[in-house]
């Protein structure tokens, strides 16, 4: 569903109202003008060019500001932002220019060369003229400055001392921590008041404020136990039986009146509280969030409109319907269109308290929470079944369910609960043609053989609108899950054939670094692309008769060359032989046999020879393992290791476990040396399925392409190989003598 460019229009109008321009030219405080600038001399310079908006952030001032350029279908984001910076900014000295498409946008400051930037990270949305005409010198802005009553860190570092005294009451970390937080964090905001306090249970906060002991824990659990606001089915009863306890963090929330604290700072560290316990920890919030840039993208594609109902059946922390929310209420202005959406738009259940926290953090972001509901989607099917026009969710991974009662496919897989989700979200959706879903699933999801018949399903009985195959980074800090999001619509005739083909996008840029700190990167990503269209490929939909249906197959271009399989043994390391676990194989053992940790020491080893165990001759004679020749290859080919680019070149004969793959060239016409060279600058993520586990297979690896040339050619790569291999020796002798043995 293409965004017109009247929509995009109408939605920057809309967001500048908002963020308090003033667009009226009848009025007198005007200062936001629409192909024109303000001044005649503004618009001799500008000639026959006509900017979409100019800003004039000073009242006193005919100095233009901001420059927007609304993004067109058809063209990029990056090429709006170009056109606005040579064709209207740089004519009449604008310093900052802005493209939008009407939800995402991106910026530039001419005189820094740089992105505008709030508190490091480049700007995601229009701001008002205040925070404008803090941008003119300086891209960098922090929203959280001293004129604000309570700043974001000051926030954040209040929530950590209430993390730590939940701690040492015992609570576990996330949800259960949390949610005691939260209930005093609400009770406060219900009491205090915008101005007048309020009371509950015949206390207002500054009563209990003043309470110490028993008295105030007795005070707060009357409080909770009467509540009777609109909100009051949010609240539970407190859990904390220690008084000096309750005495901190009434203390820590008296600090400050979050009436006070402006909405969009309490809303970042509301979220913030919410996923800031799940690093390190495995039972906590972090199955719950979806990085908020993701959720953008599917939101985008989506394109939902007023009087649409959204439903996320796997709602966690609720922030998929906080973006739905937000993209909606920008594009209308109408307050019975508003009432709409915050009562009858957003329909949400998670089967574990987290559903209350989604509707407190809705709460905070705007609302829309009404329908929010605690319970099992995978058995309710019969109350969602054909009733929403947009279902959009990251499903719950590898989990197991008996519900199938009432699905059309039954899982090959024992419980499967990624098939039953999937298959919830679709047969959720009404019978429109325009009914649509985005769903986030484990990359397995597009390839596995025993969900066959689920794909199968869904390219019979819907279209495929593109698919996005995530970085395993977009999710850290909280999981290294490879995952997927699928864009699909009702098949208008379900007579129609299979679709031919849908495009097929891969993310390995987000915007962020690929690491564990995910700092936020400048520029174009892949992620900008992808919403503009660019980047994909075309996957052809195989229904022949021995297909699986696959949504993911891995292809490689064979323009020139021979296949690994052709020219080397590729071989699998020994399986039923675990060292570490199965001490009978190694003790005494004295044949050596290889594992991953030898080969993540050196990472790069042109002489492997030192392998931490070695099989017994029982071992070798029980279990037949295969014995890698000197001058094989060996790299990991099952778990994260995989994805290493550990490499080694056996400088002995040996045995590996089965987490390694061995290669050893078959061909005379291709020098081991030369192979080993090849596998260096391979690139092991192109074959390298279902990053939840990754692994590769050793088809796969056979069927890689890889250049024949000439001995000639590869002469002066073999010399070099070879040279790295006699420094490796001598470096590894030289550092036995450094190492003392003990005697």
């Amino acid at each position: 569903m293409p965004i017109t460019e009247s929509e995009v229009e109408v939605t920057i109008d809309n967001q500048l109202t908002a963020c308090g321009w003033q667009l009226d030219p009848r009025k007198r405080t005007r200062n936001v003008y629409k192909q024109q600038a303000r001044t005649s001399e503004q618009n001799k310079k500008l000639g026959a060019n006509r900017p979409d908006y100019v800003l004039y952030a000073r009242d006193d001032s005919d100095y233009p500001t901001v420059i927007i350029e609304a993004k067109r279908p058809g063209r990029s984001l990056s090429e709006a932002l170009e056109q606005g910076i040579n064709r209207y900014a740089s004519k009449i000295n604008a310093p900052m220019v802005i493209a939008s498409d009407g939800w995402r946008v991106k910026t530039w400051h001419i005189d820094c060369n740089a992105p505008l930037l709030i508190d490091g990270r480049e700007v995601d949305a229009l701001f008002d003229a205040e925070m404008a005409s803090q941008f003119i010198l300086n891209n960098n802005f922090s929203c959280f400055s001293k004129d604000v009553p309570v700043e974001k860190d000051e926030l954040i570092g209040k929530f950590k001392k209430a993390n730590n005294i939940l701690k040492n009451e015992g609570f576990a970390a996330g949800i259960e921590r949390f949610s005691e937080f939260a209930n005093l964090m609400f009770l406060k905001l219900q009491t205090e008041g915008g101005g007048t306090p309020v009371e509950v249970a015949g206390f207002s906060w500054s009563d209990i404020e003043r309470k110490q002991g028993t008295s105030l824990l007795k005070a707060v659990k009357n409080m909770l136990k009467e509540q009777n606001s609109e909100h009051s089915s949010l609240f539970r009863q407190t859990k904390i039986r220690k008084p000096p306890n309750m005495e901190r963090l009434i203390e820590i929330l008296s600090s400050f009146r979050l009436s006070s604290v402006r909405g969009d700072i309490k809303g970042l560290a509301f979220e913030h509280f919410i996923h800031s316990y799940t690093r390190g920890t495995k039972n906590d919030l972090g199955q719950y969030f979806t990085p908020r840039h993701i959720v953008r993208m599917m939101v985008h594609f989506l394109n939902p409109k007023i009087k649409e109902t959204i439903y996320d059946p796997f709602c966690g922390t609720g922030g998929m319907l906080i973006e739905c929310f937000r993209y909606i209420d920008q594009r209308t202005n109408k307050s019975r269109e508003k009432r709409f959406l915050r009562e009858k738009t957003l329909f949400g259940r998670d089967n574990s308290d987290v559903a209350r926290i989604a509707m407190m953090n809705m709460i905070m972001f705007g609302d829309g929470h009404s329908n929010i509901q605690q319970g099992d989607s995978y058995t309710l099917l019969g109350e969602t079944k054909n009733k929403y026009d947009i279902v959009i969710t990251n499903i719950p991974f590898s989990q197991q369910t008996d519900s199938y009662e009432g699905y059309p496919v039954m899982p090959s897989g024992e419980k499967n609960g990624d098939s039953i989700a999937v298959q919830h979200c679709l047969e959720s959706l009404n019978n429109k043609n325009t009914a649509r879903a985005a769903i986030i699933v484990p990359i397995g999801f597009l390839h596995k053989k025993q969900l066959m018949e689920e794909r199968k399903y869904i390219l019979r009985n819907y279209n495929v609108d593109r698919i996005v195959e995530l970085s395993p980074k977009c999710f850290q800090p909280y999981t290294e899950q490879q995952t997927a999001v699928l864009l699909i619509h009702r098949k208008r005739n379900k007579r129609t054939s299979f679709q031919k083909s849908y495009p097929y996008y891969r993310v390995a840029n987000d915007g962020y670094s690929q690491d564990g700190y995910r700092v936020s990167l400048s520029g174009e990503n892949d992620i900008d692309k992808a919403m503009d269209d660019e980047g994909a490929t075309k996957h052809p939909v195989n229904t022949g008769r021995t297909s699986q249906f696959k949504f993911k197959t891995i292809r490689f271009a064979r323009k020139h060359g021979v296949l690994l399989g052709d020219v080397a043994e590729v071989v699998a390391g020994a399986s039923g032989i675990s060292p570490k676990t199965k001490i009978e194989d190694v003790y005494n053992g004295v044949h050596p046999i290889m594992m991953v940790s030898d080969l993540a020491k050196n990472h790069i080893d042109y002489c492997l020879r030192d392998s931490a165990y070695k099989l017994t001759d029982k071992a070798v004679r029980e279990k037949k393992p295969h014995l890698f020749r000197k001058g094989a290859i060996l790299i990991p080919t099952s778990g994260k290791a995989s994805l290493k680019n550990h490499r080694a070149l056996l400088d002995i004969d040996a045995y590996a476990t089965s987490t390694l793959t061995g290669i050893l060239s078959k061909d005379d016409g291709i020098h081991p040396f030369y192979l080993f060279y090849f596998l260096l600058n391979f690139d092991v993520e192109l074959c390298t399925y279902d990053l939840g586990y990754p692994g590769i297979s050793v088809d796969t690896l056979k069927r890689v392409p890889i250049p024949k040339i000439s001995y000639n050619k590869q002469k002066p790569i073999i010399e070099k190989v070879s040279r790295m291999v006699d420094l490796c020796r001598k470096s590894k002798m030289l550092h036995q003598t450094l190492i003392h043995k003990p005697k």
